[in-house]
């Protein structure tokens, strides 16, 4: 008898040829903006802070036109920051000299926030936790860098150095680092990238003083390096859920844990960078995980017809994402398949547990590679879309909204109502969803084609022009959100536009 995994295969194999007419509802539609390396922002660390702020404007005017609704924004990249720290220095990828602020002064997070929740995107601090230098080559330290300061929780592997997981300070100071952040800004979300201990060269004796040390009982330095890792996720995720338990937290591992597992034969993370997402996901210390699924469907060694459905199989009752390597298949250089991308989000789409996608990097979205902006406005990200919801930190709806009415003249229509009383939890409405249907006496709210509008922040009042499609009888229907996107009982006012 074929095993469920088999037939998973089988299903999505098949069913990836046939031609997408549905459009999810909910999905969560991500982008990566990594700044280590001036990789998507800013383009050069020696232009104004105005232009610096313009060109953060212009990557999220590109992305709100892609229907992206959650951008993972890099504000820490090897033990500096992109936002008014009170532990590390400003980042040199953001100032071409680490430790100095920007001139003018604006503070990157605080302004990417604001300008991901005007657009109604949720913004996810992400994080490099362990990484100190990513190459002693590139610039000179800050004196109040950690690799200054305490040299003695430096692992160093040639021109590469982290902070070492092993040493129980090393984790105190990633855990006020990220608490800080938690406490003082406005996020949606505390996001982890996939460098753990090094993938290149892999670390054989240079924690071993620190596993005589601080062993906490374990004999197998193997095991002992991935608790270290996993006791920080614990960690993070503790005091995530007793401060602010509605920010979301999450990893993005590399897409292969162990080659047994889905019959891959590439670079096993498990025993290499001791990656163990399997036992985050069955502790449930993430809210989501974002496999980094960086090849072709049929690539010869790491195909993601394979890895995919693995995933699907594995995760639970956690939030499952795919890393898109969108900036390489979009990108001029790769000739093999232009719609590999297109391929791979209709995979997901037929995977029962698969809630959306992140791209890596922004800048094939923004620069429209290969068209990618276009095809995903036009096609594959056609209608707006809401998040996943997250029963386990919120199940509850808001209130309906009240009191609809509007006002018409030759060219629009007005629509105004009252926002909703408080539901149990106290909450009213962190946004609103618009829909319009034409000439249906019965209708669905599950329908994104007739979305016209997702209204975050809150905002009590729409307008719609009015165009030839618009005839005969109107219904709108107006219902809440909560700020996770749970969403009321709909609110609905008929008329005739003749």
């Amino acid at each position: 008898m074929l095993n469920r995994y088999v037939i998973t295969i089988i299903i999505l194999t098949f069913s990836t040829i046939l031609s997408q007419s549905n459009y999810p509802k909910r999905e969560l539609r991500g982008a990566w903006i990594a700044t280590v390396a001036n990789i998507d922002w800013p383009s050069r660390r020696d232009i104004t802070s105005g232009k610096k702020i313009s060109e953060l404007v212009q990557i999220f005017d590109k992305l709100s036109e892609a229907n992206i609704n959650a951008v993972f924004f890099q504000v820490r990249t090897e033990c500096d920051a992109f936002y008014n720290s009170n532990f590390e220095p400003w980042s040199y990828w953001l100032t071409e000299k680490q430790g100095e602020p920007p001139k003018p002064f604006f503070d990157p997070l605080e302004f990417a926030i604001s300008e991901a929740h005007a657009r109604g995107m949720e913004l996810h601090a992400w994080f490099n936790p362990y990484r100190a230098i990513k190459d002693t080559q590139d610039y000179h330290r800050f004196y109040k860098h950690i690799s200054e300061t305490n040299p003695d929780w430096i692992l160093s592997f040639g021109s590469y150095k982290m902070l070492d997981p092993g040493n129980p300070n090393v984790q105190d100071y990633i855990v006020n680092v990220i608490t800080d952040v938690l406490l003082r800004y406005n996020v949606d979300g505390i996001h982890f990238d996939d460098y753990f201990y090094p993938y290149s060269p892999k670390i054989t004796n240079e924690d071993s003083a620190t596993f005589r040390k601080y062993n906490r009982g374990f004999t197998n330095i193997d095991d002992w390096r991935r608790d270290n890792i996993n006791m920080l996720i614990r960690r993070i995720n503790n005091i995530i859920k007793s401060y602010k338990p509605h920010v979301k937290f999450g990893i993005s591992p590399f897409g292969i844990v162990e080659n047994k597992y889905a019959g891959t034969d590439g670079f096993n993370s498990y025993s290499i960078i001791y990656c163990d997402p399997l036992t985050w996901i069955k502790e449930k210390s993430i809210d989501y995980i974002v496999p980094q699924l960086y090849w072709e469907m049929d690539h010869p060694k790491a195909p993601y017809r394979k890895l995919l459905p693995w995933w699907n199989s594995v995760v639970g009752d956690r939030h499952l994402y795919i890393g898109l390597f969108s900036s390489r298949f979009m990108s001029e250089r790769y000739m093999k398949n232009q719609f590999e991308i297109g391929n791979q989000i209709k995979m997901n789409r037929l995977s029962d547990n698969v809630l959306g996608q992140v791209f890596f990097s922004a800048k094939s979205i923004f620069n429209n590679q290969s068209g990618l902006l276009d095809s995903l406005r036009n096609s594959y990200f056609k209608f707006p879309a809401l998040l996943p919801t997250m029963n386990w930190i919120d199940s509850i709806p808001p209130n309906q909204p009240q009191n609809i009415f509007y006002k018409k003249d030759s060219e629009q229509i007005y629509l105004e109502w009252t926002e909703p009383e408080e539901n149990e939890q106290g909450e009213k409405a962190y946004g609103y969803v618009i829909y319009r249907f034409v000439n249906q006496q019965q209708y669905s709210l599950n329908d994104p084609s007739k979305i016209l509008r997702v209204l975050i922040p809150a905002k009590n009042r729409f307008r719609d022009k009015l165009n030839d499609e618009i005839k005969g009888e109107i219904t709108y229907v107006v219902t809440a959100l909560d700020r996770h996107q749970n969403e009321s009982k709909g609110l609905e006012i008929k008329l005739v536009i003749k």
